[in-house]
C-alpha cells in the first residue's frame, strides 16, 4: 500500500511549477495521480489536471488578474468540506505555493480544523524564467544576493518594494507587477538612479513564452507596444539579465497546439513526448474513460476555447 493510501484524510498544497508540464516534480505528479479532488488555479497547464485519475474531482478555484474570482475565504471554506469526505485533496497552485502563494493563509485554516497537510514545492517563475534566458538569477562577482517582491499586494495597495538588494548590485524579481510597471521603474529611478538591464519573461516555460528586454528607463515603453496582453510576467531587473543572446529574444521556430484523443494513460506517453519538444497539448479521452462530471465539463470548454493546430487520434 502507497504511503498516500495510508492516510485517512490529508490535504497536499502543491506547486505545480511554472507552466511547462516536464517541469513537474515527482512529489506532485503523485500527489495528482492519488487526488480525490483537485482545487486547481488559474495559471495551472491544463494538461498537469489530466495526470489526475479519471473519476477525481476538479474545482476551479483560480484567481485571474483584474476580474472577479473566488474568494480566497471561499477556497479555505472548500478545502475544509472536501477533507471532510475525500482522503487526499490537492490544492493545485501555478509555481511554490510558499511564494506569493497564500499558502500561509490556508495552512492556518488547516490547522484550525485539524486536518493533515503538506507543502509541496514547486520550481517558481523567478527561476524558471531566468533558465528560459540561459543565465542565473545569482552570478559570481556580478549579483550575489536576491530579493523576489511583488507589484501587487492585498487589498490593492500599492506598496513601496524593497530596493536594499538592487542597490547593492543585487538582483530584483519582481512577481505581477505588469500593471504597475511605469511606477515600480520609476521608484528605481529615483531611488537609485541606475539604468539597469530589465528583462520581462511572460509565459515562463510555455509554448507561448515571450521576452522583452531592455533598462529601466525604456522597459515601459517596449511594454506598451505590445499588441495583446501577454499573460503573466514576471520582471528581472540587475545586471543578471545583461546582453541576452539574440536567439532567447527572438526564438526560431512555431509552436503546435497538440490534441491528443485517446484513453488517457495511452495520451499522457505522447503528450510528453509533444510537450518536450515545446508544444502546447491537451488530451480528450472523453470516449474511452468514465470521467468524473467536473472533468468532462471542463474538457469540454478547454476544448471549444483553444484552437488545435494538431489533432492526434490513438487506437
Amino acid at each position: 500500500m502507497s504511503a498516500l493510501a495510508e492516510v485517512q484524510t490529508k490535504v497536499y498544497l502543491v506547486g505545480a511549477g511554472p507552466g511547462n508540464p516536464c517541469l513537474l516534480t515527482k512529489k506532485a505528479e503523485r500527489c495528482i495521480q492519488k487526488a480525490d479532488v483537485i482545487l486547481y488555479d488559474q495559471l495551472v497547464n491544463p494538461f498537469l489536471l489530466q495526470l489526475s485519475r479519471p473519476d477525481a474531482e476538479w474545482i476551479h478555484v483560480g484567481k485571474t488578474p483584474y476580474t472577479r474570482t473566488t474568494k480566497q475565504e471561499r477556497i479555505n471554506a472548500l478545502l475544509v468540506e472536501k477533507a471532510q469526505s475525500a482522503q487526499v485533496v490537492v490544492r493545485l497552485k501555478g509555481g511554490d505555493p510558499a511564494i506569493f502563494g497564500r499558502v500561509t493563509e490556508e495552512v492556518d485554516t488547516l490547522r484550525e480544523h485539524r486536518i493533515p497537510f503538506e507543502i509541496v514545492p514547486g520550481v517558481t517563475a523567478a527561476s524558471a524564467a531566468m533558465s528560459q534566458l540561459g543565465r542565473g538569477l545569482t552570478e559570481r562577482g556580478v549579483s550575489t544576493h536576491i530579493t523576489f517582491t511583488t507589484g501587487h499586494f492585498k487589498n490593492n495597495e500599492e506598496n513601496d518594494i524593497d530596493l536594499t538588494t538592487l542597490a547593492n548590485d543585487g538582483t530584483l524579481a519582481i512577481y505581477m507587477g505588469i500593471k504597475r510597471l511605469p511606477e515600480l521603474m520609476q521608484a528605481i529611478q529615483q531611488q537609485i538612479g541606475i539604468d539597469f538591464p530589465v528583462a520581462i519573461i511572460f509565459n515562463a516555460t510555455r509554448s507561448d513564452q515571450h521576452v522583452v528586454s531592455g533598462t529601466v528607463s525604456t522597459i515601459v515603453e517596449r511594454i506598451a507596444v505590445l499588441p495583446e496582453r501577454m499573460g503573466p510576467g514576471i520582471t528581472i531587473v540587475g545586471h543578471v539579465v545583461r546582453d541576452l543572446d539574440e536567439a532567447v529574444l527572438h526564438p526560431g521556430g512555431d509552436f503546435e497546439t497538440v490534441l491528443v484523443k485517446g484513453e488517457r494513460h495511452q495520451a499522457i506517453e505522447v503528450a510528453y513526448e509533444w510537450a518536450e519538444t515545446g508544444h502546447a497539448v491537451l488530451i480528450d479521452d472523453r470516449g474511452w474513460s468514465d470521467l468524473h462530471p467536473t472533468q468532462a465539463e471542463t474538457i469540454a470548454r478547454w476544448i471549444d476555447e483553444m484552437t488545435f493546430t494538431r489533432e492526434i487520434s490513438l487506437t
